[in-house]
């Protein structure tokens, strides 16, 4: 994902990577009956697992993802014990290609065969593997592999891609978009003139459908060929109301900028497209050009006016934007009180408002182990700033426990809710869990001294006791850590520095390498570096530990000096290797940013880190133990 993301589609990574966990290693089997299964058909899930820990189980859910050229469905069989396997029937829909799995082992661990998941193709009534099968399976490993436990690989996807085309031309079609992109980002000199004639090619096939149509004419438009294009808009008027003329009226759409004329524009395409599945598109690109705008008001009440295709999160966006003024305080509230009710009313609407690519429970938890919680922690946090101490209190035991107490900053303002209504026990039991659970930082040590001086009525034996328990954090981090190690041979790769000398991956051999993907305009990415110049200056005379910053997906002309600007700017002292072309960036699997990778003195990549959890302390204490375990201690 290469460009600056809207809020919704962030939301919609996170997501994904909330779903997924690290699972279990397996050499499990899970085989499906027939061998050769037909889409339309009925079909048996056999699965045996291989930890007899789970050999008592009476049943598994297995989650089987059925994709086409599309974003994967997904449905859950429960796999019931049958003498020494575990099995459960599935009905294949009609328009897939094949079938994805894995399978949810227990509350926190996933089978997804080693991060190679599970894959079955479908065939024909020859016995063969079904046209689009392959090219289907690509999508995976450039999109929606996360849902199934393994990384990006877009050599591979090429690959997958190239190999259906070449068995099955007709099918090009349907794959315009993802194999130009391909092409784009692993083989960038002479893209223009190889997608011209690929583009021509497909654009000779016949029963070209609208999505095919819509694709090619944005290329051909992107390319200059204009008569080209204008050949498949006439192709394309064969259906005025068709996806592709909606999709011409969002283009429209971002050329306007008058605010009101927006809103006109937004009434007239609800007219003259009622059931357009892009009008929340055109709901949400309005909503942030007014957040951008900080019209936070004509915001909320633009979204309220447009309950029914909007996102719940947007309010909580607008409220942590007024929030951050007193005079606004009011309106934060409200948009959080809205908000909210918004969340719990989509959510008992599944049908209308979940993604096809989620279970239910899994939808489920997502909203209300993430989004509910922000909700009602935001509040309670405004709440307690007006002296609201008794009000405050239940939205933040709420929201402690809605996220199980993974949020450090909900954790730290339920404690404080807790100090303030003079519960010391209570407020010193939960700040004790979260250190027994891994590393407490500053903010949270200094919650739990109040506590525990308030129930002890001394801060006697303080000393002791903060030892062990940061002792006993840091040890469980590092034992969580370990557990997540792992052993991939780190791509070499060969890039430029700013003052544009060469430098290889070869270079830091014998060295212990931090490896991070950023670029100027990821927030994440940003709210990360004060810590990561804390790592930088500490190991600065650690002679075998090396930070080398990676800028990539950056869409300026310019953009060394955008980079040094930056840099210059904000002080930090980082080395940093331009991923211009963002091959290396693809070579890596990275799919979102920040991404960090911990190499050993080996070459072999030991942890990969995605995101940044807000949580400068921790970040810190967990990439000293990283670079601790990835040379050997």
């Amino acid at each position: 994902m290469k460009k600056r993301l809207t809020l919704v589609s962030a939301l919609l990574i996170i997501s994904f990577l909330l779903i997924t966990c690290a699972g279990k290693s397996s050499s499990s089997e899970l085989t499906i009956s027939p061998e050769k299964p037909k889409a339309g058909e009925s079909v048996t899930f056999s699965y045996i697992p291989v930890d007899k820990e789970f050999h008592s189980r009476d049943k598994f859910t297995l989650y089987v993802y059925s994709f086409s050229k599309e974003l994967p469905a997904v449905t859950p069989v429960n796999l019931v014990k049958s003498g020494k396997k575990w099995a459960g029937s599935y009905s294949i829909d009609k328009a897939a290609f094949g079938l994805a799995a894995k399978v949810k082992l227990d509350e926190k661990n996933e089978d997804t065969n080693k991060g190679q998941g599970y894959f079955f193709p479908l065939y024909n009534t020859s016995g063969q593997i079904i046209p689009g099968y392959k090219a289907g399976l690509a999508l995976a490993y450039t999109s929606w592999g996360q849902l199934i436990g393994i990384g990006q690989d877009l050599k591979k996807a090429l690959a997958l891609t190239e190999e259906d085309f070449q068995a099955n031309p007709d099918i090009k079609k349907d794959f315009i978009n993802s194999y130009l992109r391909l092409l784009q980002s692993l083989k960038p000199e002479g893209w223009e003139k190889t997608s011209q004639a690929f583009l021509d090619e497909v654009s000779s096939l016949p029963e070209l459908d609208d999505s095919a149509l819509t694709t090619l004419y944005g290329y051909y438009a992107q390319l200059g060929n204009q008569e080209k294009a204008t050949a498949i808009y006439q192709q394309a008027q064969k259906n005025p109301k068709s996806d592709f003329f909606q999709v011409q009226a969002l283009m429209q759409f971002q050329a306007i900028q008058d605010p009101k004329l927006r809103l006109d524009f937004l009434a007239k395409f609800k007219e003259e497209f009622p059931d357009s599945k892009y009008t929340d598109s055109l709901v949400a690109m309005i909503t942030q050009s007014l957040l951008q705008e900080n019209k936070l008001e004509e915001a909320e009440t633009f979204l309220e006016n447009n309950r029914d295709k909007t996102e719940p999160y947007y309010f909580y966006v607008i409220a942590s934007q007024a929030a951050q003024t007193e005079a606004q305080t009011d309106l934060a509230l409200k948009a959080l009180d809205y908000g909210y009710s918004l969340a719990q009313e989509q959510l008992k609407q599944p049908d209308k408002f979940k993604p096809a690519y989620y279970t239910e429970e899994e939808w489920k938890e997502q909203s209300e182990g993430n989004l509910l919680p922000m909700f009602s922690g935001l509040k309670g946090q405004l709440l307690m700033k007006k002296g609201q101490t008794g009000e405050a209190l239940p939205l933040l035991k709420q929201a402690y426990e809605l996220n199980q107490g993974k949020d450090t900053v909900v954790t730290a303002n339920y404690a404080r809710a807790l100090l303030a209504n003079q519960d010391f026990a209570q407020a010193s039991s939960l700040l004790e869990k979260a250190g027994q659970e891994g590393f407490i930082n500053s903010d949270l040590m200094s919650l739990l001294k109040q506590a525990y001086t308030g129930v002890h009525k001394s801060e006697e034996g303080w000393g002791k006791y903060q030892s062990e328990l940061q002792a006993s954090a840091l040890k469980v981090m590092k034992t969580d850590l370990t557990k997540k190690m792992i052993n991939e041979a780190a791509a070499p790769f060969e890039l430029k520095d700013l003052e544009g000398k060469d430098v290889k991956l070869s270079d830091y051999s014998g060295k212990v390498v931090i490896l991070d993907f950023w670029a100027t305009w990821c927030s994440p990415c940003l709210s990360s570096f004060p810590g990561m110049k804390k790592l930088v200056e500490e190991y600065q005379k650690t002679p075998d530990v090396a930070f080398v910053f990676v800028n990539c997906w950056q869409d300026e002309d310019n953009k060394e000096q955008v980079v040094k600007d930056f840099l210059e700017k904000n002080q930090y002292p980082f080395y940093v290797l331009m991923d211009t072309t963002n091959t290396v960036t693809s070579a890596y699997g990275v799919s979102g940013i920040p991404t960090k990778f911990v190499i050993d003195p080996k070459g072999k990549i030991k942890f990969k880190v995605v995101g940044f959890e807000n949580d400068t302390e921790k970040m810190i204490q967990e990439v000293k133990i990283m670079i601790d375990l990835a040379k050997g201690n």
